[in-house]
């Protein structure tokens, strides 16, 4: 029997979009938006709750969804599925300047509250899911929805770049490291750099970018690109030799498998990245993923020598990310196991 699900949203995610769309097969699917001013988004949501439905999805994680949580429960008690992809005290300790004691209480404590009140919890990794767990006590019934896509064609059609292609696409500075990839760059011997490009594909601190490229004189090496639509950003991927994952150093970063890292896997790219607690799990094992234990300048220095240096290499090493996408994230296995523990849930 189909179920009538309001799904509210609040960013144009591609998880967002991938959770929809597979729910429309066999649901009837409202989507609104939770956007617009403070008082317009939640008289919105106000209006929309009164619809007839069977429960909520709520696909966006920020303190001010307290807001629909708390309208939710008082006008209309139906069970909340939250999708906590990322943690909200993690996402405000990731960018504070400063300790500051009630921030800190603030975001911790209304974290808790939103968690709590919700009937089922999703969250992208096992080791996000563990944090969760800690923190509600294991009180609460947790799912893990690893990154999902469709899976993509392989292009093996050959692009011929005078340079050895690089590329990173992100917009959360520490989280992706941009800073520590522009200085890895930066330290390679002239006879690496002078072979290779780094595209960087970002929208937030592009003065602070630019001004470290242009202190470290990396122009000619690297290049930094504003959003592009979906079209464009696989065509960008596609032309890639090297894609660049996760170079931060925060507890974020050892939690996350980004999009970036999951689309470039689905095209069968060669991934160069941080060996994190998730990275671990979900890229381990991959010939056509390299995980580094220090992303230092003697480590990347070596890995780029040995692909420039030997055609072999790169041939052996083409296409194999690929398995991992099938294993981990591909959309129809992924959600067939979500769908039968939401439901075993309900039941």
């Amino acid at each position: 029997m189909k179920k009538n699900i309001l799904a509210i949203n609040s960013i144009n995610y591609v998880r967002n979009k991938t959770i929809n769309n597979y729910l429309k097969r066999k649901n009837n699917l409202l989507e609104v938006n939770y956007k617009g001013n403070f008082f317009y988004k939640n008289i919105n949501i106000l209006k929309t709750i009164f619809s007839d439905f069977d429960l909520i999805l709520i696909n966006w994680n920020s303190w001010s969804s307290f807001f629909m949580v708390k309208l939710i429960n008082i006008f209309k008690n139906k069970p909340i599925i939250y999708d906590a992809y990322t943690l909200i005290y993690e996402d405000y300790a990731e960018n504070k300047i400063k300790k500051n004691f009630l921030f800190d209480f603030f975001y911790r404590n209304i974290e808790k509250f939103i968690y709590s009140n919700c009937k089922i919890l999703i969250t992208d990794t096992v080791i996000h899911k563990k944090k969760l767990q800690k923190l509600l006590k294991n009180k609460k019934e947790i799912l893990t929805l690893n990154v999902s896509q469709k899976n993509l064609l392989l292009s093996k059609k050959k692009i011929n770049n005078s340079k050895i292609q690089l590329l990173h696409a992100g917009a959360d500075r520490k989280l992706h490291g941009i800073n520590k990839m522009i200085y890895l760059i930066h330290k390679l011997p002239n006879n690496l750099k002078k072979n290779i490009h780094l595209k960087i594909i970002c929208n937030d601190y592009l003065n602070d970018y630019k001004n470290q490229i242009t202190k470290l004189k990396c122009e000619d090496q690297i290049r930094l690109i504003k959003p592009l639509s979906y079209k464009n950003y696989f065509k960008m991927i596609k032309n890639a030799d090297i894609c660049m994952g996760l170079f931060g150093n925060t507890e974020k970063t050892e939690s996350v498998v980004s999009n970036f890292i999951v689309t470039s896997a689905n095209l069968g790219k060669v991934i160069i990245t941080k060996k994190t607690k998730a990275a671990q799990i979900y890229l381990n094992g991959n010939m056509g993923i390299f995980l580094l234990k220090k992303p230092d300048e003697l480590n990347f220095k070596n890995f780029i020598k040995k692909y420039l240096s030997s055609k072999k290499f790169q041939n052996k090493i083409k296409f194999k990310s690929k398995h991992v996408f099938l294993k981990n994230f591909e959309i129809e296995n992924n959600l067939k196991r979500f769908e039968k523990q939401l439901k075993n849930s309900f039941n």
